[in-house]
Parts: C-alpha cells; sequence; structure tokens
C-alpha cells in the first residue's frame, strides 16, 4: 500500500497519449488529461522525442503539459528553463561518425534545438512513416563534432546492432523499432534519469509518481515510479513491471489509468 498520493503523472507519447494507428491522440486521452488536471495533478511527458517532433508537428496537438522529458532523459525542460541535460560523450560521437563514414548507414544526430540526418533510404522512410512524422533534413552531420549531441538514432536492423554497441561502448542502445531503428544515449541515461531530475524540480519523491508506456523504453521509469502502468496495447516487457494495466489507447486505456489514479488518491485520504 502506497503511503503518499500521486501528484504528478509522466507521460510517454507514441502508444500511450497517440495512436500509432491514427497518428491522433484520442478524445478520451484529452478527457483524461482534463481529469487529472481538475484532480490537482501534474503532468509531464516522458519520451524519445524531440522537442521539434513535439512542437512543430504538433504531436500532442496543443496539450499543455508543466515540463518535458524527452530524448529518453537527457535534455529535460519546462518553458524556456533546462532543468537537466546530459550530452553523449564526444568520443563516442566521433566514433559514431566514423563508423558510418566507412561503411555508411543512415543515422540522425539530435542536438538540442536542431536534428539532422546524413542520408536517407527506404529504412528511414518505413520507421518515420510508422510514428507518422517527417523526415529530417540531410546535412553534413560532422557538425555533431562542434556541438553537443544528446541522442543518435542509427535506422539500422538487429543485425547491425551489436556493430553499434561495440563502436560506442559508453552508450546505452535502446531499440525503438523492432525491425529499424534504435535509440543511442550516454550509459548510464534513461527516462527514469529525467524523471528524478524533473520530479526534484517540483520538491516531489519518486513516491509521488505515476509512469504510464507502452513500449522498452518504458521498462525503467514504469518500475521506478510510485505507481507504473502499461498501456493495454503495451509490450509484454513492460506489462511485466507494473503495477496496474490499463486498456488499450483504442479503448480510453489512458481515461481508465487516470480514474484508477484518482480513485486511488481518495481512498489515500
Amino acid at each position: 500500500m502506497r503511503e503518499r498520493q500521486i501528484r504528478a503523472i509522466f507521460f510517454d507519447i507514441d502508444g500511450t497519449l497517440r495512436d500509432f494507428e491514427t497518428k491522433r491522440v484520442p478524445e478520451g486521452t484529452k478527457e483524461a488529461l482534463r481529469k487529472a488536471r481538475e484532480a490537482g495533478i501534474l503532468l509531464f511527458i516522458a519520451t524519445g522525442r524531440h522537442k521539434l517532433e513535439i512542437e512543430e508537428e504538433n504531436l500532442l496537438e496543443d496539450m499543455e503539459f508543466d515540463g518535458y522529458v524527452t530524448l529518453n532523459g537527457q535534455y529535460c525542460y519546462c518553458g524556456n528553463r533546462v532543468v537537466y541535460d546530459a550530452p553523449i560523450d564526444s568520443a563516442e560521437v566521433t566514433a559514431m561518425l566514423t563508423l558510418i563514414g566507412k561503411d555508411p548507414f543512415p543515422c540522425l544526430f539530435m542536438e538540442a534545438d536542431r536534428m539532422y540526418i546524413n542520408m536517407v533510404d527506404d529504412v528511414v522512410e518505413k520507421a518515420q512513416a510508422g510514428i507518422g512524422t517527417r523526415i529530417p533534413p540531410v546535412m553534413d552531420v560532422r557538425r555533431a563534432l562542434e556541438y553537443p549531441i544528446y541522442q543518435i538514432v542509427p535506422y539500422i536492423g538487429r543485425r547491425r546492432e551489436e556493430e553499434i554497441r561495440r563502436a560506442v561502448p559508453g552508450c546505452e542502445i535502446i531499440r525503438w523499432h523492432d525491425e529499424y531503428a534504435v535509440d543511442v544515449i550516454p550509459r548510464g541515461g534513461s527516462k527514469c534519469i529525467g524523471i528524478e531530475k524533473m520530479a526534484a524540480h517540483f520538491g516531489l519523491s519518486l513516491e509521488e509518481t505515476a509512469a504510464v508506456g507502452d513500449g522498452a523504453n518504458d521498462v525503467s521509469m514504469v518500475e521506478m515510479a510510485g505507481l507504473g502502468i502499461a498501456m493495454g496495447n503495451g509490450k509484454a516487457v513492460v506489462k511485466a513491471v507494473a503495477d496496474y494495466i490499463t486498456d488499450s489507447i483504442e479503448t480510453d486505456g489512458l481515461l481508465k489509468a487516470v480514474f484508477y489514479i484518482i480513485e486511488n488518491n481518495h481512498q489515500e485520504e
């Protein structure tokens, strides 16, 4: 039994707030956030996405949040204030550039306010179409040697994943697309770190947080939060560590999750 109420909820975007199939935020999800606001609960994003994707492509359809944990926890902000950031070590960035120079494959580099890719092929097109966002601009990625890089996205299948691990041993490799792509972040980095920093910024303990997700990169945050919730459409690895499994996004799973949180808060009063 929890000793404290849930005062903040951290949400993944894709498959949690935003439907993979429709590429839209369901009305039930919008209602869920309104209900949480009315109950005095703070709302946060915890995603592998870049802030440009969120803002320029309106992924959240103008819904407002109190803070954003982006790039799998490597860049966290509230409004114009950066709460926490942790770029990839420059030696690891150099190693990745060397690797794609020898045997090229598409690789996306993410700065705080910019993202760019070295080349585009059908794998990139399929992966980006799958998440419903446009293809980043193609440019000379050697600029990554001059600016902090928070996340790298190699568009590779599982066959080349071990090659990436050997090239950048100081990084974590998180597969976000079963066939086409992984995220590369600093070793030890995760959404958990970003959530810890954001919670501390707002004077919250982790026991007062809930985390809702569906993918492999959500496992650690669902396991760490005071209340971990897996979407019904989520992967088995997320459901295995969740305190509560709600319905799928298509059947108002997020709305039911928020009602569960509010009802449990009332029981704790």
